[in-house]
């Protein structure tokens, strides 16, 4: 029996739409295929911008792990650790910082130098980006003091108390910094101000003492300086007065010649 004319195109319809609907499958997966290619040989637009951004957080948390490590007194993990983070992000300056300390702890004192110098290079750079970074700068200051640059360690922990006018541990250094280049002032100044933070920290208290003890100690060392000025003075004083008094006195006379003596021969003849 035939089918009706409204059966049979009806049925042709979903025949073409079938047709479509596969075709239109076909084409979607082959394009999810391609892009799965593309992510896989690095060209996926998403993965290129994520890539850094995750190497970055691995970084800072083998960072984290160092530092806890390093807590620890594990030094040799902690500067395996701190290793790994740096190839991970080498511009990551914590890092370095940290390997700095863990080689200086190990005795490695060559390594744990050139460390330090990176993590400062890198720090400059960051304050440079970012002036209001009281973190880095106090960073920078620790790098500094590492290597024994006290000028500049002042500087950074300076910048990083005005930044951060509540960092105890930011005055604190700072005091320690200023006592080693003699600005006993400057850093019995600093230490009160780290008290008045935390007034429980012993660390400060102490270092006020050697501060205010070196303070005494460069007044007794200009009085002493003074005294002896004044004495060398007085000396030089008496002394341009007795040049000038003995060239004052008249000269003594001259005693007349002894008158000649006579040969005994000639004395022998005159008898």
């Amino acid at each position: 029996m035939p089918m009706p004319s409204a059966i049979l195109s009806r049925t042709r319809r979903l025949l073409v739409i079938t047709a479509g609907l596969f075709l239109l499958a076909g084409v979607c997966a082959c394009r999810r295929g391609s892009n799965k290619n593309a992510n896989a040989n690095g060209g996926g637009l998403s993965s290129t911008a994520s890539d850094p951004e995750q190497a970055k957080r691995q970084a800072q948390s083998l960072v984290d792990q160092g530092k806890e490590l390093y807590k620890n007194d594990q030094e040799e993990q902690a500067a395996e650790v701190l290793k790994q983070a740096i190839g991970q992000d080498p511009g990551n300056a914590e890092a370095h910082l940290r390997l700095g300390m863990a080689y200086a702890a190990l005795g490695k004192k060559a390594e744990a130098d050139e460390s330090y110098k990176k993590a400062i290079e890198l720090y400059k750079k960051r304050v440079q980006s970012d002036p209001k970074d009281a973190g880095a700068y106090f960073n920078l200051g620790e790098a500094h003091s590492f290597l024994h640059q006290d000028e500049e360690g002042a500087r950074a922990y300076r910048q990083a108390t005005r930044l951060k006018p509540d960092d105890e541990e930011a005055f604190y250094q700072l005091g320690m910094s200023e006592t080693r280049l003699a600005h006993y002032p400057e850093a019995t100044a600093a230490f009160k101000k780290a008290l008045e933070l935390d007034p429980d920290d012993y660390r400060a208290t102490d270092a006020i003492e050697n501060a205010q003890e070196g303070a005494n100690r460069i007044k007794e060392g200009k009085k002493h300086a003074e005294e002896m000025l004044k004495k060398q003075a007085n000396q030089n004083a008496n002394g341009n007065t007795n040049a000038n008094s003995n060239s004052a006195r008249p000269p003594a006379p001259k005693r007349s010649p002894a008158p000649p003596k006579r040969s005994p021969a000639k004395s022998a003849v005159k008898n």
